[in-house]
């Protein structure tokens, strides 16, 4: 059971260089727990704990750890017998805490959440963080004590007790700075023991819970808990800054931590998914995750989520890519945009997103659509990248070609079907193979392959409306590198020769009809600069 009588406790050794009391509660409660153990161990142990069950199956940490927190629960030195020290370790444990739960089992076989949970358990009933005499906690209680002790002494003094108080209070007022300081310093130590008790008690349950119906919890190892603080911690100054539009306060964003935490491997494996070989998230993966998960709806459009992605390069130093934090918080914005007029607080979108739409739909090879496993072929992306730059000047001057409509000449950024039928008719690319049909048909695929399965993509969940969505859309740049790939495909069949090297090729002499087309016409600053540029690509 517990120790008699303990000192109040002292969080501050579980901190890490740099760190104050409010990183604890970022961190998860594995992480908390392999930090408490190193720290009792880490004058007698020749390694690190980092994991639940590899690390502690020789029963060797066990044992000094229950030696460093209660000696006096040890009958006996262990024995160097292997069996014969775990069955002490098992019996020293049970003296330890308040219900029987270590079992040799647990032990041999690595049982991670069950070692876990008796961790948990021996925290609370001992968790040997009293502080000690030459902290600076100690300092302050030290303080509170002798003042306390000298207010006592003013009050109950045998003479002259009046005057006796008047001058404690005198003196008082001329420490009070350090005696506020002080007071304050061990609310908060107290506050954040009896959190991080809080916490174990919330987790032990939790897990058991898991063990009792057949489920048992996985554990984060250490390097998953370095990854743990990178997807579930969030900056509200730079959340508000992406969602500007949005009144963002810290209980919004301790409730999308939450989400983050339950969710933490999920996202992570999303992460990984999408980033591929370049580690971190480039536009075209953001671009595959919205059309696997179907995201598509007028109030997120794929020039939505350019929009975005662009927004958080603005603060980014170096490539174009995507950080795990960057990440999770573009996730955010995209749930907040796709279902605002269902939910009217930003954590319950962003629950939905997670349970209803990444969950279900990220990660999942669709074996229909193998065009877009082409186009997204890391070898394909390569090529449209090293003309991107081209391409984004004669996307941004058809964007400008269509005047029928007040809209039409509104969206100056995105393409729609008659701009993108006109590009390529300047372009001689329409024939027998390549007819009208074919491009409508293009053009339809690339916004169907990222709109939601199963009846009309103007009905979203629910039956809400996004009606407007297919009639006349929009391309977005992404979109319309994905319909240049696939008119690629239409006009080089060739299955020998790999799709990398038609597209380029294709880019190539689309290039030269474009400049070609427009040679003739040079109406404009902007005509100029594209003719310019291509003739500095195809010399």
């Amino acid at each position: 059971g517990r120790a008699a009588s303990e000192p109040p406790g002292d969080p501050t050794p579980l901190l890490l260089r740099g760190e104050d009391f409010e990183a604890l509660a970022a961190a998860s409660t594995e992480q908390l727990l392999l930090r408490w153990v190193n720290v009792q161990l880490q004058s007698v142990f020749h390694r690190p704990v980092e994991n639940f069950g590899s690390d502690l199956q020789d029963g060797e940490a066990i044992g000094l750890l229950l030696t460093a927190i209660a000696p006096e629960a040890l009958v006996e030195d262990f024995s160097t017998d292997h069996e014969e020290r775990l069955e002490q370790i098992v019996d020293a444990a049970a003296r330890c805490t308040d219900f029987e739960l270590l079992t040799v089992a647990a032990i041999i076989e690595g049982q991670s959440d069950m070692l876990a949970a008796f961790f948990a358990q021996l925290f609370l009933s001992r968790s040997n963080l009293a502080a000690k005499p030459d902290s600076l906690l100690a300092m302050h209680l030290k303080l509170l004590e002798d003042i306390c002790s000298e207010g006592l002494d003013a009050v109950t003094a045998q003479t002259d007790c009046s005057a006796e108080v008047m001058k404690f209070c005198v003196k008082l007022d001329d420490r009070w700075s350090e005696f506020m300081l002080a007071s304050q310093s061990v609310q908060e130590a107290s506050q954040t023991i009896e959190g991080l008790n809080d916490r174990m008690r919330t987790f032990l349950g939790d897990t058991l819970a898991h063990r009792a119906h057949g489920h048992p919890r996985v554990m984060l190892d250490a390097k998953e808990a370095r990854d743990y603080l990178l997807y579930t911690s969030l900056n509200l100054e730079h959340v508000q800054s992406m969602m500007q539009k949005e009144t963002l306060d810290s209980a919004i964003l301790t409730r999308l931590e939450e989400i983050l935490r339950k969710h933490f491997r999920l996202l992570r494996d999303v992460f990984r998914h999408y980033a591929g070989m370049a580690g971190c998230v480039s536009l075209e993966g953001l671009m595959k995750l919205y059309q696997d998960c179907k995201l598509r709806t007028r109030s997120l459009a794929p020039h939505h989520l350019e929009v975005i992605f662009c927004d958080h390069m603005d603060t980014a130093v170096g490539d174009r890519l995507l950080s795990p934090s960057q990440f999770t918080v573009v996730l955010i914005q995209c749930a907040n945009l796709k279902f605002k007029d269902k939910f009217s607080q930003i954590p319950d979108q962003f629950a939905e997103f997670i349970e209803h739409t990444v969950k279900t739909h990220a990660c999942q090879e669709d074996a229909r659509n193998i065009f877009q496993r082409m186009a997204y072929d890391p070898k394909v992306r390569k090529v449209l990248d090293r003309h991107a730059k081209e391409l984004k000047m004669i996307f941004l001057l058809y964007a400008m070609m269509d005047n029928s409509t007040t809209d039409a000449i509104q969206n100056v950024h995105t393409m729609n079907f008659q701009e993108f039928h006109m590009l390529l008719s300047h372009c001689n690319l329409l024939d027998e193979t390549l007819t009208q049909g074919a491009v409508q048909q293009i053009f339809e695929g690339i916004q169907q392959s990222a709109q939601d399965e199963g009846g009309d993509a103007g009905v979203g969940r629910d039956g809400e409306d996004d009606a407007g969505i297919d009639d006349d859309e929009e391309l977005s740049f992404s979109e319309f590198l994905d319909g240049l790939a696939a008119v690629a495909a239409y006009k080089h069949p060739d299955p020998f020769t790999p799709f990398d090297q038609r597209v380029n090729a294709f880019i190539m002499k689309f290039f030269a009809t474009v400049r070609h087309h427009w040679s003739r016409k040079r109406t404009s600053a902007q005509v100029e600069a594209l003719l310019n540029a291509l003739q500095k690509k195809l010399r």
